[in-house]
């Protein structure tokens, strides 16, 4: 399947036959992709054989970290290593990314920061993560939904918050502290971090100020240049297939005449 994604990108009389699923054609599968080459390709991946799968087809790993996060430099060494020799390149251009998934709390008062991190009843969205990505490793104690998160069961401690931070679960603190907590990512190969927001606990103004906090002094820590690695990323693409997989019929390439229909304003 994954194959045939850039090729509905690319042709404007798509059609496939398969044994699971097909696209009785011709058909032009729309929307297009705006602009140079097309969005870049990912896969989950929580399995090492599925890193090291990414990285030779020359796509995109995204992962969470359902364990310390040191624990996956092996699998992110396997799809850096698998990258360097892609067997097959699936798409346009070479997606060469590992991104991670995690929880943040960036603010200016730290102590708030971790106030919200210790609050009850935090956590369920972990549980449904352990429902449903059960194809990836995770801790042999993670609490699986409907079960209630361990917030709600426990008091957490700062000696708690402190360890689960030190293992990468989530990062928390003031931006110096965060800045910090990410160099751990970037020194077992991770391309990108990614949060999922709004936070439990969080108050809107608080939101408000951690995107801004973290935009502000955070990222500039990390990331130098001003152009998005996906953007150059899509400069090299080269499409691999032509626009129409049949001939066109003669009497089409000799229209000159654009329909009225094709040319209407959209308020009509």
């Amino acid at each position: 399947m994954i194959r045939e994604i850039p090729r509905m990108w690319e042709q404007k009389d798509y059609s496939f036959e398969g044994n699971g699923w097909s696209v009785p054609g011709p058909h032009n599968i729309l929307p297009k992709p705006y602009g140079v080459g097309h969005p870049p390709i990912w896969v989950a991946c929580g399995n090492p054989e599925t890193f090291a799968k990414a990285g030779s087809l020359g796509i995109g790993a995204i992962a969470f970290n359902f364990e310390p996060i040191h624990n996956l430099k092996g699998r992110l060494e396997a799809y850096k290593e698998a990258a360097e020799s892609p067997v097959e390149i699936i798409g346009q251009f070479q997606n060469n990314n590992v991104m991670m998934t995690n929880g943040v709390i960036c603010l200016e008062d730290r102590d708030r920061a971790r106030e919200i991190a210790k609050a009850q009843g935090r956590g369920y969205l972990v549980t449904m993560v352990n429902l449903y990505h059960d194809t990836m490793p995770k801790s042999p104690d993670g609490i699986t939904w409907p079960n209630a998160p361990a917030s709600t069961l426990i008091e957490w401690t700062d000696e708690m918050l402190d360890q689960i931070i030190e293992a990468g679960y989530m990062l928390c603190g003031n931006p110096e502290e965060v800045s910090e907590q990410l160099e751990a990512y970037q020194s077992v190969g991770c391309d990108q971090v990614v949060f999922g927001l709004p936070i439990e606990g969080m108050q809107h103004e608080e939101i408000k100020e951690m995107l801004e906090i973290f935009g502000d002094q955070v990222i500039p820590e990390f990331d130098k240049d001003p152009v998005h690695s996906t953007t150059r990323m899509r400069e090299t693409a080269k499409p691999k297939y032509p626009a129409f997989t049949s001939e066109l019929p003669e009497e089409v390439n000799e229209v000159t005449i654009i329909p009225d229909s094709a040319i209407l304003p959209l308020s009509a």
